[in-house]
């Protein structure tokens, strides 16, 4: 992926990896994962600042992606590849935005849904993010995530 600077407002202007091979250019891609090489399984201030290789797999960091998302209106695309067949998809919303830290980033809104699986998120807003030092779902699926009931993608 291409790397480019971005600035925000709030924030440091930062690097992102973005992407244009999945669903056309303009892409700024906020999470990877892809074999494994990096553990998720990390604290509330690791997910809050970000880790990882953005030329690899790695995760932006909440804080980044409130201000990302608070500067202006966002879709998110998410891109499926399951390991174990042969088969990929994707999830679309056009209107993903979360809250600051104060609201324990918050997943706040999605927007409408297009895509091949089920709005499987859709569930999850509203939701605190949550990390595995923290207990609870995350501690129990080994990465940070807005959980609902324990309900994983």
């Amino acid at each position: 992926p291409d790397i480019h600077e971005i600035k925000v407002p709030g924030i440091d202007a930062f690097s992102v990896p973005c992407d244009s091979s999945f669903a056309g250019p303009g892409w700024t891609v906020i999470q990877r994962r892809m074999d494994g090489s990096v553990d998720f399984n990390r604290n509330w201030t690791e997910y809050r600042e970000g880790f990882g290789d953005l030329r690899g797999e790695f995760f932006i960091g909440l804080e980044k992606l409130h201000r990302i998302t608070k500067s202006q209106a966002y879709e998110l695309y998410i891109y499926l590849k399951w390991f174990d067949r042969d088969e990929d998809g994707y999830a679309k919303y056009d209107n993903f935005l979360i809250g600051n830290e104060t609201e324990l980033y918050e997943l706040k809104a999605l927007g409408k849904y297009r895509g091949h699986y089920g709005d499987a998120l859709e569930r999850h807003k509203y939701m605190k993010f949550s990390t595995p030092d923290r207990g609870g779902c995350a501690e129990t699926f080994k990465s940070g995530w807005w959980f609902h009931d324990c309900y994983h993608w």
